[in-house]
């Protein structure tokens, strides 16, 4: 469980120096990055779930382009009959996730991308098809009308994407590589958001996505998959963990941070058993460090830490 809040990750790293390039050796959720994409220094991020990935370089690399009209107009028609449920993988979702039309629209969108030529088309396309999951998602779940056909929604999700790129310079790098493939950046700071191995209800909304991505509706699979994707980087909260290849990572980096959200545990526990073990390890490389803490929830003992290390 992560919610990365950018703002005060880099008010508090700049109270050590001047923040002008981030580096992310690991990352597992694209919207996330959403604060830092918007400031104009170079920003490298490493997603090893691939749907993630996709949708990162979607959204962040404004070197890609906006959406052009012309694909708007032909990939995204309003469907006027029922699609062959025979042929369409995520019957399985029926009722349970999403409706009829939905689901005729979900596959058609998957389909129908294919035809768009050119690769970052197609991945904006397909991205914006994450938006309205999450969005019927969310009506589904609040048990909220959806007033809206699916091709007007899809519509307003791409014209969404063209206005959120629209004027940006900033320069992304973002890559699906495994773990032993990574190399340390030179950077003002590398930053390490601390996954656990627990789930939310945040992750129905990726596991969902990464399904269709890959053409299947077979939930467990998805999960498995993306769990397999990550465990090299999932951090054992009871058990003793080997931060050497992240101080590794870290080497080439005028500082260090590591970010996570703990609940149901009192602060000096996460000190003990992250922040300490971290600290062995980067004074090596690390001169300074200095753990932050804010207060969530106080009823559930939630709450989100900072750990940043200076040269």
């Amino acid at each position: 469980m992560i919610r990365m809040q950018s703002s005060w990750l880099l008010e508090s790293v700049e109270e050590l120096l001047q923040v002008d390039s981030v580096a992310i050796p690991f990352f597992h959720r694209f919207s996330a990055l959403n604060w830092l994409s918007h400031l104009e220094i170079p920003l490298f991020a490493n997603f090893p779930v691939d749907s993630q990935a996709m949708l990162a370089r979607a959204w962040f690399d404004v070197d890609k382009g906006p959406f052009l009209d012309k694909n708007l107009h032909k990939f995204n028609q309003l469907l006027t009959q029922p699609l062959n449920k025979e042929t369409n993988p995520f019957e399985p979702w029926l009722d349970k996730f999403f409706t009829r039309q939905q689901i005729d629209y979900i596959y058609y969108w998957r389909e129908s991308a294919y035809e768009i030529e050119d690769y970052s088309q197609r991945e904006i396309f397909w991205s914006a098809v994450y938006q309205v999951m999450s969005y019927w998602l969310t009506n589904k779940k609040y048990r909220t009308e959806v007033f809206f056909e699916p091709d007007k929604i899809m519509a307003y999700y791409l014209h969404y994407h063209n206005e959120f790129i629209r004027g940006k310079q900033n320069k992304v790098e973002i890559t699906s590589k495994h773990l032993s493939e990574l190399e340390a950046k030179e950077c003002s700071l590398v930053l390490f958001p601390l996954i656990f191995d627990d789930d939310t209800e945040e992750d129905l909304l990726q596991i969902i996505y990464y399904a269709w991505f890959h053409g299947h509706a077979d939930i467990k699979l998805a999960k498995k998959e993306i769990s397999l994707a990550l465990n090299r980087y999932m951090i054992p909260f009871n058990a003793k963990s080997d931060y050497s290849k992240f101080l590794e990572l870290a080497e080439k980096a005028s500082s260090a941070a590591f970010c996570w959200t703990g609940k149901e545990l009192a602060p000096r526990i996460h000190e003990q058993v992250i922040a300490e073990p971290i600290r062995n390890v980067f004074k090596t490389g690390f001169s300074k460090s200095k753990l932050y803490m804010k207060s969530v929830d106080k009823t559930t003992d939630t709450y989100d830490y900072l750990l940043v290390f200076k040269k």
